[in-house]
């Protein structure tokens, strides 16, 4: 685990450089001439749910139509190149959980959280003919997870909640596809991670869930910061496009889980099992505010950022529509 946090630390020095260079180097879409807004979204997830119906039905277009810009979407395989992304203006929304958001604030990128797709529970799987019956019972093991994410904090809150030490486990830090090749080989006794990747192990009949705990995962709209600067209108119309969606989905669940499966390439069956794992109304309050502060200390605390971050600063509430 140490070398990747000093890798960790390492990737977030570049970022910064990469930030100062790009004013020169690398202008953003408007700088160059063209009226885009590039939208992005990490990995695989349901609980982008409310992202993937707006992109499928073109509700982002239609709100960019009056204002003349066009919308291009990219899904990044791993975190550190959503951040350059945002300090580099290569991205002006993204769709994740809140780490990133508060790696990229704690390196110095200007980053506003605006929104909320939905919230949903961590939960950590278990090859279903191990002998692991409780939380408690991972002590020993091996659990997969990607370091510094939501789940990395909700793995080590749900031990510690069943009595566990940190050290009474030991972390392997792997992406979701490494990840699941090592769960199905029997090279990890867990693995802490997201819909559908929970479900995919469920309905194959090789994971099984542990009860318990109650650490969350907020999945997140954010936004670079000068472009919210410069545009609070469109970002708002697109957090408008952004609640539109929750409640379309909340209302035609069949169609959007259809949706979901087409937009991901996952079966139907996977989306509906995950589907009632996710809060679709949730919004920002301050229990929500202090949950993701208490996730910003965890990666201060464990060096996975140097500067502590406010997540009062990271939140920006008044493209809120009512």
């Amino acid at each position: 685990m140490m070398k990747n946090r000093i890798t960790q630390v390492l990737l977030i020095a570049v970022v910064v450089i990469i930030a100062a260079l790009s004013i020169v180097f690398w202008p953003n879409g408007e700088e160059s001439g063209n009226k885009v807004v590039r939208f992005g979204s990490f990995s695989v997830a349901v609980d982008y749910a409310p992202y993937l119906v707006a992109k499928n039905q073109k509700w982002f277009e239609e709100a960019l139509l009056d204002d003349g810009y066009t919308a291009e979407y990219t899904v990044f395989q791993s975190l550190p190149p959503i951040n350059e992304s945002l300090a580099t203006g290569r991205v002006d929304v993204v769709f994740e959980a809140e780490p990133p958001a508060i790696v990229g604030k704690a390196a110095g990128i200007d980053v506003k959280i605006v929104g909320l797709s939905c919230s949903l529970v961590q939960e950590i799987l278990v090859p279903t003919e191990s002998k692991v019956q409780s939380l408690a019972d991972l002590k020993g093991n091996k659990i997969a997870v990607l370091a510094g994410t939501s789940s990395h904090y909700g793995l080590l809150k749900i031990i510690q909640q069943a009595g566990l030490k940190p050290s009474d486990v030991e972390v392997i830090d792997m992406i979701p596809p490494d990840a699941k090749n090592a769960f199905e080989t029997d090279q990890v006794g867990a693995w802490a991670v997201w819909p559908p990747f929970v479900e995919q192990q469920e309905i194959a009949g090789k994971g099984r869930v542990l009860s318990g705990g109650d650490a969350v995962i907020h999945s997140i709209m954010a936004v670079r910061g000068a472009f919210a600067q410069n545009h609070p209108t469109l970002v708002k119309e697109l957090l408008g496009v952004l609640q539109r969606a929750k409640l379309w989905i909340q209302t035609n669940p069949d169609n959007a889980m259809k949706i979901i499966a087409e937009e991901l390439n996952i079966s139907l069956d996977v989306v509906k099992k995950a589907w009632p794992r996710h809060d679709w109304s949730s919004q920002v309050t301050e229990t929500i505010i202090t949950d993701i502060q208490a996730k910003a200390d965890f990666l201060s605390n464990n060096n996975f950022i140097r500067n502590k971050v406010n997540v009062q600063d990271l939140i920006d509430s008044s493209f809120e529509t009512n």
